[in-house]
């Protein structure tokens, strides 16, 4: 089965109901184009959402796996190795999985798939010559031929023109204004994280240099200090770093702290690294300029939705969408672990 019939097999199986670009859509053309559109939305939607859920189970079982060895190595729990090859199975299993039910790809491409519809939709309400296959960026034609094939398989003229400057062009600011938003707050997060592993990996690193230093100054070379040595003592009592002395099991506590605060930004990196926030932030900000612009010369065109402007706005959108395009599909669910 081709990308097209398997699209076309997945909208036929669908449960979920289709979106609409518009609501009440008399025109045969526009519905049979709509119909499409909310086919290819709501599977993307949906792939998407298990893409995400991928991801973040991958770098989450990744970043167990780190700890669990961290554990084994450092804290002398010997069991934790069977934990660890348990779970190494168990995520390369469901990596297969993931790679077998293709969500990344689906996810992306049909996505694709319906912006190019959506745009079909507005070109041919406003009733313009040039259609999306003829300005369709060779990107997307030749990375992603089905969807140039279901194109041209559409009905593409209505024989009436309407305004589109509110279905199309403000509904664009302000889906692209809000979703500015969205992707600012994920990325503050981020490197909200990111700031909080870093100053805890300083302070650790630093609470290290001061133990060493404060070990260097005591002839023994082991802990004195009665409380600390009698509560690093009681770990043994369950089963932790069995035979090392109070000194040793100090210095173990902070490589594993260390090697957690590594394995935190290893999950970040996987799982917020896959996501192009930088470069979907910036996408946002230039589309919402962009339309912003062109509602401008609309308004100051005295409403005359110039045939040049509705083109030159398509071509920017197809940009854009080929753009996104290229750097999510690098985006796969990676089988990492540190």
């Amino acid at each position: 089965m081709n990308e097209k019939e398997t699209f076309y097999n997945d909208k036929n199986n669908c449960k979920v109901p289709f979106t609409h670009i518009e609501d009440k859509i008399t025109d045969p053309t526009l519905k049979k184009i709509d119909e499409i559109y909310g086919a290819a939305d709501i599977l993307s939607i949906e792939n998407a959402k298990k893409h995400e859920r991928n991801l973040w189970l991958l770098s989450a079982f990744g970043t167990i796996i780190t700890l669990l060895f961290l554990l084994y190595d450092e804290a002398e729990l010997h069991l934790l190795i069977f934990g660890c090859i348990i779970i190494i199975v168990g995520v390369y299993q469901f990596y297969k999985l993931a790679e077998r039910h293709d969500c990344h790809r689906k996810y992306i491409q049909y996505r694709v798939l319906a912006e190019t519809l959506r745009l079909q939709y507005y070109l041919s309400k406003a009733d313009v010559k040039h259609q999306v296959t003829d300005i369709l960026p060779w990107f997307i034609k030749k990375g992603i031929p089905w969807i140039n094939e279901i194109l041209l398989e559409l009905p593409t003229k209505t024989g009436e023109k309407k305004l589109i400057i509110n279905c199309w062009i403000r509904n664009q600011l302000k889906y692209h204004q809000n979703a500015l938003v969205r992707s600012t707050h994920k990325k503050e997060r981020d490197n909200r994280i990111t700031r909080i592993v870093l100053t805890v990996t300083i302070a650790t690193y630093f609470i290290a240099l001061i133990f060493e230093i404060y070990m260097l100054t005591i002839p023994s070379g082991e802990i004195t200090s009665y409380t600390l040595s009698y509560s690093l003592n009681n770990l043994q009592h369950w089963g932790i770093m069995v035979g090392l002395t109070p000194t040793d099991m100090f210095r173990s506590i902070l490589k594993i702290v260390i090697g957690t605060m590594s394995a935190a930004t290893l999950f970040t990196g996987s799982y917020y690294g896959k996501m192009s926030l930088s470069n979907t932030i910036d996408d946002h900000r230039r589309m919402a300029i962009l339309y912003e612009k062109a509602e401008q010369d609309i308004v100051q065109n005295e409403g005359v939705e110039d045939e040049e402007l509705i083109i030159k706005l398509a071509r920017e959108f197809l940009i854009e969408n080929s753009t996104w395009y290229s750097y999510q599909s690098k985006n796969t669910p990676d089988l990492t672990i540190e």
